[in-house]
């Protein structure tokens, strides 16, 4: 019993300790908010809404990631991938080929914003990577952070383009589900 004792008053500390790391790392998740949408308009172009919590309207740097999944989906064929990949290396993005995505990317504080999907406004100077067009099997994440701390909260919806074409006329594609142009801004609004 007496080295029972003497092991667990050594040992406690060590669970104690390896506890408070993991409520500690889960307590700096940024919360997921809904700020961001994407829709089709009546001529087919993917659009993007943006929202903010910030009183100034801004938002920390957005970003447009499509991915093939790990198993390509039909529609998804090597060919594409070889496509993508020669049109990032001809733009001269060697680091490219260690982060296989394509999209665009941003930098610093913005306004948040209405915009084809893949034009973001100008003033952002977006870098972007492969095909700026909606792909097939391309799973894609819309998203940005809090402009003070992106600790905070993110605005982030997920889709494909099956999901978006499957849009009725009127709805926009959240993280929350397919809903109209309405019940988003209210729930962005709700949301700060």
């Amino acid at each position: 019993m007496s080295r029972w004792k003497a092991t667990w008053g050594r040992s406690w500390p060590v669970p104690a300790l390896v506890g408070a790391i993991m409520v500690s790392v889960a307590a700096c998740s940024p919360e997921l908010r809904p700020l961001a949408a994407v829709y089709l308009d009546g001529d087919g172009t993917p659009h993007a809404l943006l929202r903010a919590c910030d009183e100034d309207g801004r938002i920390r740097g957005p970003w447009l990631q499509g991915r093939l999944p790990t198993e390509a989906p039909d529609g998804a064929t090597a060919d594409a991938e070889e496509q993508d990949a020669e049109a990032e290396a001809s733009a001269g993005e060697a680091s490219a080929m260690a982060q296989p995505w394509i999209g665009w990317d941003t930098a610093g504080l913005h306004e948040a914003a209405d915009f084809p999907l893949f034009s973001p406004p100008t003033a952002w100077k977006a870098v972007s990577r492969g095909p700026q067009t909606l792909r097939p099997g391309y799973e894609y994440e819309l998203g940005f952070a809090d402009p003070s701390d992106s600790y905070v909260y993110n605005g982030l919806v997920t889709f494909d383009a099956g999901q978006l074409a499957a849009l009725p006329p009127g709805q926009v594609l959240t993280a929350r589900g397919a809903m109209t142009r309405e019940a988003f801004e209210d729930a962005a609004r709700s949301a700060c």
